[in-house]
């Protein structure tokens, strides 16, 4: 505050003019600090609410995968299954030739 009474007197204050430059000065300054400090809590809060938002949307995901998994498994069931199928039928078909080959042969 001395910085500011000699700014004060610097600039032609004195008595009650001074006291009175010296309060608004001090107003204007703790207008400031509250300024920043609304400021800072501001940005906290806003931090808060964007990690809040990121767990929230993280959760989400888990559960989509967790609601997916029961899908998927059923999804490799049926291709293992297709897949076991298709060797059957091959296996089959091999066999029916082999069979036809050999049918072939003893004419």
């Amino acid at each position: 505050m001395n910085t500011i009474a000699d700014v004060g007197i610097t600039l032609g204050y004195s008595g009650d003019e001074l006291k009175q430059f010296l309060n608004d000065e001090r107003i204007q300054v703790d207008k400031e600090i509250q300024l920043e400090r609304q400021r800072k809590e501001a940005e906290q809060e806003a931090e808060r609410l964007r990690k809040e938002k990121e767990k929230e949307a993280e959760i989400q995901r888990q559960e989509k995968a967790a609601e997916k998994q029961p899908e998927m498994e059923e999804s490799e069931r049926w291709q293992k299954f297709e897949l076991e199928k298709l060797k059957v039928e091959s296996e089959t078909k091999e066999k029916e030739i082999a069979a036809k080959q050999k049918e072939a042969e003893g004419f």
